[in-house]
């Protein structure tokens, strides 16, 4: 992962709020950087309620960071969890901000976007989204991240996810799994709606530029270690995604994160928000801003082949 200075980390009382905090005080650890703690007080409570309970938690990870070594800020504030994290997230320049999700989906997610979410739309630091529990149902492991996925359709949001995640791969000497998913069409829809023009052949034209460009966008270092492994696929990006990320048994994804506007996130939403809800690891969201300022990484246009 990029070096980090000032990590910054949403807590309540939950599960997912424990292992988001676990999380981002192993990353602090590693880093050697400072944790900021921020918890808000829901505007339906009054500030004084749970208030030994919250004491006594804010007191836990006091002494937790403390055996670590880490710099612990807290900051207790009373209002909306997201906005109070978005307002601390953009009044420091955070490197990194880690959040726990419960990983809400159908009617729960069209009723109310999770916190997760709306942090990854509403700041300018990359987001890391962390479950309280992986698909098998077993707790999320806080080792370094060994097996990463990260997914790819080229845009200046991708560049910016590729950019951090070869980082996070190589310094647990793990591996990369770089992933550009071809929206397909499903053999039934084709018979019905597509049947003036040769789908599958357009389908593999569309494939052999993505596999291209993906080798293209791999610095000439990561080809030659072989620690990167590309994959081009068709089918619904999000659905595909998560599938290889299962397979591959991965600690993290890492997406780039594109700004939407209100209406869209609710009732479309995106890519990435798709993979946060039903991902069974940790999901880096980066935002393509991360982009401005960086220098350009010199790409050999070499097709030298990866594994397929």
């Amino acid at each position: 992962m990029i070096e980090l200075s000032r990590v910054l980390c949403a807590v309540d009382f939950s599960r997912p709020a424990r292992t988001a905090f676990a999380r981002a005080l192993a990353l602090s650890r590693q880093h050697n950087a400072e944790l900021t703690v921020v918890q808000a007080v829901p505007v339906t409570e009054t500030f004084g309620q749970r208030g030994r309970a919250r004491m006594a938690r804010i007191a836990a990870l006091r002494q937790a960071a403390e055996t670590e070594g880490v710099i612990l800020r807290v900051s207790v504030q009373h209002g909306d969890p997201a906005g109070v994290t978005m307002l601390h997230a953009n009044a420091r320049p955070f490197d990194l901000v880690v959040v726990g999700t419960h990983q809400r989906v159908g009617m729960g997610r069209l009723r109310k976007r999770s916190v997760a979410e709306r942090v990854t739309q509403g700041v300018a630091s990359p987001v890391l989204i962390v479950p309280a529990v992986s698909k098998d149902g077993g707790r999320v492991a806080v080792a370094p991240f060994g097996r990463v996925v990260c997914a790819t359709d080229f845009e200046r949001a991708s560049t910016a996810a590729l950019d951090m995640a070869l980082p996070i791969a190589q310094r647990a000497g793990g591996h990369l799994t770089l992933v550009h998913v071809v929206n397909g069409v499903s053999p039934k829809r084709r018979l019905r709606y597509a049947w003036h023009f040769n789908v599958p052949e357009y389908d593999r034209l569309l494939a052999a530029d993505a596999w291209r460009r993906l080798q293209e966008s791999i610095p000439v270092e990561a080809r030659k270690s072989g620690s990167v492994h590309a994959r081009v696929v068709t089918g619904i990006p999000s659905d595909e995604i998560v599938r290889i990320a299962d397979e591959a048994r991965a600690d993290l994804i890492v997406m780039g994160m594109t700004k939407r506007g209100a209406i869209g996130r609710r009732l479309i939403g995106s890519t990435a928000a798709r993979v946060i809800r039903r991902a069974g690891c940790a999901v880096l969201a980066v935002p393509e801003s991360r982009l401005e300022g960086l220098p350009t990484i010199p790409q050999d246009n070499s097709t030298t082949a990866l594994a397929a």
